[in-house]
């Protein structure tokens, strides 16, 4: 619990960049109790965000006296003064301090407009369809909350319900083998679904959706912590990585068993599972249609993307849970096949380590952990044939550390790529109601061949409030017009490297400083994105650039070719980290070898994004779906 004086520093800093009560926003930060809002959203976030977020918050407090020898803390200036101060650390040419602002303001900002009353007056009243009928998941099979000191023989343990999990559960339980699955995440349906944005963040994402890169720029990295993974709060995009990618790889990482033509039936399997197929026309609006029109009078080509939605009825809201039950995650196809067909899951399970014996994977140790607090209620030790880690790129190679495992090509945990990805918002004169169709609906490859791909994105008010890099009422006037705001973004195939360390505490730790040539092309789409904008009639666009704030029909994109801009200025997301366990022929330089088994051992796997020698270029949920139905046959053909 934040004390009251954190409590005073929050509100302090949410008057001077909100503007409320103002214009047609009549709710005051004290009147929808912010502080209190952030204090609960800081209870999910780990210690490290935690303490992070109070230096923040009192160097701030504490460098008031010195701003302009007020002799005043921060929070007891005048709202006029505090307004300077926080726009003077938007503006400041040392990037650390702009770093430090934007952390405020992630979490205080959205937090405010996350507030249905405060969402209602910007415009923002979604209305949710009833739900389609939700797989029952076999009672006998499954414990949410499980307790007490257990032992389990099993022939496979797979650690991790996500994408590559749940389909190497499936696919090995439906040759008869005994499979368990341990899941660190709660179990969440529809019931759950179509709450306000940072409710659904807290529950779903890892540290309450506060997982972020150390680096130029920071770069926020949100994945899924519940049964199945990121596929319950993805977008539902289902893209095959290229033929050119995966022969690129046999040619160049001696994966001969990873060519096209034997790729093809894996795709193809799981897109059946998933009934994959374009985004409807009935459920893609104004932003889609505004973009699609801009981009064809540049001569690019906007069409609808593929998508795991079969009876989509366009919420809106993919990323905070499916509300009715149209987006095909693995929670409601994989994970009740494969408990149907004899698997057994183990939700609130954490995953301490390993257990092996002289290259033997004998089984390993874990956790059972309140839903709630997170505090262990038991000790479980699996022993298994197999063992198979699917705990995410992040997580794979910290589980993997914590072990102990023998590392020869001490390439764990390197080679990070993330797909990093940007948006602009454009204001049109006229309403877009952006939020009232499938926020990613649509994609265009033109540029595809310079590593860039630019897809629809769309936020309720609680995420679209912290992209504009503004301050005070002209943040206000902007999120007063949100119906007549449009959205669309884009990601870089990305040539840098990052890594993961394990931190003291057993966390994963991600260093990523963006290389010059992917911020080149973060240049080249963004202008893109500007130049398409402004041809589809908007009056202004937000680029997301820290010295090039706004851009106005009359300056164009010029202004952005005519800044010198670093990686540092760059607002970043990504959403797809690969690479951290590499595959590759050569035990050197790689970690897993072509079947993904990690070097050395004779039974220890991977099925998570983590085994792809390069960054994709593509949304990866299909492309890991594909690798863990592939690794899985493999297995139950060979190993057991």
């Amino acid at each position: 619990m934040l004390s009251p004086r954190s409590h005073r520093i929050i509100e302090a800093f949410a008057e001077a960049v909100l503007d409320v009560p103002g214009g047609s926003l009549s709710h005051s930060v004290t009147s929808v109790r912010l502080a209190e809002r952030v204090d609960e959203h800081l209870q999910s976030v780990s210690r490290d965000s935690r303490i992070l977020f109070l230096i923040v918050l009192y160097s701030l407090e504490w460098l008031g006296p010195f701003y302009q020898l007020s002799g005043k803390f921060f929070s007891r200036m005048k709202l006029k003064r505090r307004r300077k101060l926080v726009d003077r650390w938007q503006r400041a040419h040392w990037s650390v301090r702009r770093m430090m602002r934007r952390y405020l303001e992630a979490i205080i900002v959205s937090n405010y407009y996350a507030v249905p009353e405060v969402a209602a007056q910007c415009g923002y009243t979604p209305k949710f369809k009833p739900p389609q009928s939700t797989p029952q998941l076999r009672a006998d099979h499954v414990e949410f909350a499980p307790e007490g000191d257990r032992t389990e023989i099993v022939d496979v343990c797979i650690v991790g319900s996500g994408a590559g999990g749940a389909v190497a559960a499936h696919t090995l339980a439906s040759q008869g083998y005994s499979v368990l699955i341990l899941e660190e995440g709660s179990y969440f349906s529809h019931k759950d679904y179509g709450k306000d944005a940072i409710t659904e963040t807290r529950k779903m994402y890892r540290y309450g959706g506060m997982v972020h890169t150390v680096g130029y720029p920071a770069i926020l990295t949100p994945v899924g912590r519940c049964v199945g993974g990121t596929t319950e709060i993805n977008s539902g995009t289902c893209l095959r990585a290229s033929d050119r990618l995966y022969d690129r790889w046999v040619r160049e990482y001696g994966l001969a068993n990873w060519s096209p033509d034997r790729m093809g039936k894996h795709y193809e399997e799981v897109e059946r599972m998933l009934h994959v197929a374009p985004a409807a026309e009935s459920h893609l609006g104004r932003n889609s249609h505004l973009f699609q029109e801009g981009a064809k009078k540049l001569g690019f080509t906007a069409e609808p993307l593929i998508r795991n939605a079969p009876n989509c009825q366009g919420s809106g809201v993919c990323a905070f849970g499916c509300p009715t039950n149209a987006k095909q995650s693995m929670a409601l196809t994989y994970i009740p096949a494969a408990l149907e067909a004899g698997a057994r899951l183990y939700a609130s399970t954490l995953v301490s380590h390993v257990d092996f014996r002289h290259g033997h994977a004998t089984g390993v140790t874990a956790y059972f952990c309140d839903p709630q607090t997170g505090k262990r209620r038991g000790k479980l030790t699996v022993e298994a044939k197999i063992v198979i880690l699917a705990c995410g790129t992040f997580h794979t190679p910290v589980v993997l550390r914590r072990s102990g495992v023998p590392d020869p090509s001490r390439l764990i945990g390197r080679h990070l790529t993330l797909h990093p990805a940007t948006k602009a918002l454009a204001l049109f004169p006229d309403e877009v109601r952006g939020w009232d169709e499938i926020p990613q609906g649509m994609v265009v490859h033109d540029l595809a061949a310079e590593g860039i791909v630019f897809e629809g994105i769309f936020t309720p008010p609680a995420y679209t409030a912290t992209s504009f890099l503004l301050n005070g009422p002209a943040h206000r006037e902007v999120m007063e017009r949100y119906n007549h705001l449009a959205c669309f973004g884009l990601m870089v195939s990305d040539t840098t490297s990052g890594r993961i360390l394990r931190m003291p505490n057993g966390h994963a730790l991600a260093l990523y400083n963006l290389n010059k040539t992917d911020v080149r092309r973060f240049v080249r789409g963004i202008s893109t994105l500007v130049d398409i904008f402004f041809a589809a009639g908007a009056t202004k666009v937000f680029p997301g650039i820290h010295q090039l704030p706004v851009l106005t029909r009359e300056q164009g994109s010029a202004p952005i070719y005519n800044t010198r801009i670093h990686a540092k200025d760059l607002e970043l997301q990504a959403f797809h980290p690969l690479g951290t366990c590499r595959m590759g022929a050569d035990p050197h330089e790689s970690v897993l070898d072509p079947h993904c088994r990690l070097y050395g051992f004779d039974n220890l796997y991977v099925t998570d994004g983590s085994i792809f020698p390069t960054s994709l270029g593509v949304n990866p949920q299909l492309s890991i779906m594909a690798a863990a139905h592939k690794i899985a046959g493999y297995i139950g053909r060979e190993c057991l």
